[in-house]
């Protein structure tokens, strides 16, 4: 492990100027790779090279906001916290805002990726904010995936996942288009929506002008943005215009139905047994946000784009997901890992053991970031050829 003790010194040293980690350490979480069963479905699973055992937490996760946090709420019995009912304030929005928004990736020196900022006409007139990113050879490969932000529909910006995005350009030469769509409260639902549909349609209809084909459009988003990417897919089922979806750590059961897939409680979780208390403690802080009444936001009731889990799975163009074994939301990933599954869409899912919920955006920090940033391009190349 002198690789992963290096990698925590770098942890320690808080420098965000280069890569918390090597290529060996990296290429070490690939290889021991392994393949983990959920019932009949089928998945793999990665996790940290310097973490106790491979259902360990991440050295990296646990010495950072969420581990401290991880710590003071393994002391929080459960009821206290299914108590808890979080109000949306202007004071409170404003401070999830402001942590949505904090870059926390590391510098990972990428050179030759151009980032331009746009923007779209909706169908109201407002004009929407997008972000492309390209480098010279994504003209060859005429590739684009749309990139929907997380944020819980009430923030995040497109900046934090600026040097993710630039890492799928550069290693798979695939454009992508990023969405600063609408936010919840202030634009009533489903302003965040209908902005992704509409920047969906004028790429579609204006592939010339983005120098892409119009065969290979793909969608992805992460947390939320997952959901509003799986919202795109179901819109324009059978329709051609996705060619395949990528749900990161997506929420897509926010009203919580229960079912023989999804179930509440910690019972579909493993755990580490000496962090067995701490991990316990990473969930719960997702498990928090979904205390929310949804209603203060305008989600008054469950439909087919907000909570697509209690809808048909057939039909959907083919899907990757990740999540992280200790996100509240792997509850979600899972279950439409298996819905897609039962209803012969071709599926793969990428499991992180020792993570919580997020890392795209900490490229260069988190190697797992590197790593799905991978399995993306991957993925996408698969569809492709097929």
């Amino acid at each position: 492990h002198i690789i992963g003790r290096r990698c925590i010194m770098n942890n320690n040293k808080k420098s965000f100027d280069k890569k918390w980690y090597s290529e060996e350490f990296l290429n070490e979480l690939k290889r021991t790779a392994y393949a983990e069963a959920d019932g009949n479905l089928t998945y793999t699973a990665k996790y940290a090279p310097d973490a106790v055992s491979k259902y360990g937490i991440d050295p990296r996760m646990l010495g950072g906001p969420i581990g401290k946090m991880a710590r003071k709420l393994k002391l929080v019995p459960d009821f206290v916290l299914n108590s808890i009912h979080l109000k949306i304030t202007e004071r409170s929005l404003g401070f999830f805002r402001k942590g949505c928004d904090r870059i926390s990736y590391a510098n990972c020196h990428i050179k030759g990726v151009s980032i331009k900022n746009k923007h779209i006409k909706a169908s109201d007139g407002f004009d929407i904010p997008i972000r492309i990113y390209e480098n010279a050879e994504c003209e060859g490969t005429r590739t684009a995936m749309i990139f929907i932000h997380g944020g819980a529909f009430v923030g995040g910006t497109l900046a934090p996942y600026d040097e993710s995005l630039k890492m799928l350009v550069d290693k798979f030469a695939v454009k992508v288009i990023g969405i600063d769509y609408r936010l919840l409260p202030e634009n009533a639902y489903p302003a965040p929506y209908s902005d992704c549909f509409d920047v969906l349609e004028y790429i579609s209809r204006n592939c010339g002008e983005f120098k892409i084909n119009k065969d290979r459009i793909f969608v992805c988003g992460d947390s939320a943005g997952g959901n509003i990417a799986q919202a795109c897919s179901t819109k324009y089922k059978g329709t051609g215009k996705i060619k395949a979806q990528l749900l990161l750590y997506p929420t897509l059961n926010m009203f919580g139905f229960t079912d023989e897939y999804y179930k509440k409680g910690y019972s579909d979780y493993k755990f580490e047994p000496s962090q067995k208390a701490v991990s316990k403690g990473v969930i719960k802080q997702m498990q928090m946000l979904t205390h929310c009444n949804f209603k203060q936001i305008g989600i008054l009731s469950p439909d087919e784009y907000n909570n697509p889990y209690i809808f048909d799975a057939s039909g959907n163009v083919p899907t990757f997901i990740t999540v992280g074994a200790l996100d509240y939301l792997k509850k979600d990933a899972v279950a439409w890992a298996h819905k897609l599954a039962n209803a012969n869409v071709k599926t793969k899912l990428v499991v992180y053991n020792g993570l919580g919920h997020g890392y795209l955006n900490a490229t260069g920090v988190f190697p797992q970031a590197e790593d799905v940033i991978d399995e993306m391009g991957k993925f996408i190349y698969t569809i492709l050829e097929l």
